[in-house]
């Protein structure tokens, strides 16, 4: 007599989020694009909650039931920039076998891409980040998403069979990265090419010399 077949689950369908949750995530949304619109066009210290609230069609209250402060709705922002980039190595199939510097490069593509429209915005904020009490550098919020990121590149490292482990410059390479990444945004923001082509140029330069020294093992 044959073995019974045993029966194949079906994969578990993603759950959708209630209508609640919908409606919620429809006025974050609501919110993070009238400060955004409005950071561009006034700048953001002369941003106030009030008028992010005027812009949104809301109640000023319901802007502090999403968010503390201005400052934590750029958060916010950055994070979906991290995330989109994030997002963007992972699920391009291109990038599964490619190199180190391709997938770096592919990284810090998607984040100025997605920085793009909101450049006045970004320079701004750049700025803001240097003063002490900025929340957007220091706070708990800030520094998770720094550590996020930090380590998906430190992911892409080990990742990357040609690359040494072990070594200093290897356990280094993802805080080093950070500041790479700070300056290229420096120079992003201050780059007057046509498509910023000269940021992109230097940007596949310096990633092809620094993973280059990553696989040396040294400086």
């Amino acid at each position: 007599m044959p073995a019974p077949v045993a029966r194949q689950r079906k994969p578990a369908r993603a759950k959708r989020p209630g209508k609640r949750a919908q409606q919620k995530e429809a006025i974050q949304t609501r919110i993070v694009d009238a400060a955004l619109a409005l950071f561009q066009s006034k700048g953001f210290d002369n941003t106030t909650t009030r008028q992010i609230a005027q812009k949104a069609k809301l109640a000023e209250g319901t802007i502090f039931n999403y968010f503390e402060t201005k400052e934590d709705i750029a958060l916010h922002f950055f994070e979906l920039e991290v995330d989109h980039a994030i997002t963007t190595v992972r699920t391009t199939p291109r990038l599964r076998r490619a190199p180190l510097e391709e997938k770096l490069f592919a990284l810090v593509e998607a984040q100025l891409e997605f920085l793009a429209p909101y450049e006045k915005f970004i320079g701004a904020a750049f700025v803001h980040a240097l003063r002490p009490t900025s929340r957007i550098a220091f706070s708990m919020r800030a520094l998770d998403l720094r550590n996020r990121y930090l380590a998906f590149v430190q992911e892409l490292i080990d990742d990357a069979d040609s690359v040494p482990t072990g070594s200093l410059l290897t356990l280094a390479a993802p805080s080093v990265f950070w500041i790479y990444y700070v300056g290229m945004l420096l120079y992003w923001l201050n780059d007057t090419s046509k498509g910023k082509q000269h940021t992109l140029a230097l940007l596949d330069r310096s990633l092809n010399l620094g993973v280059a020294m990553l696989r040396k093992g040294s400086l």
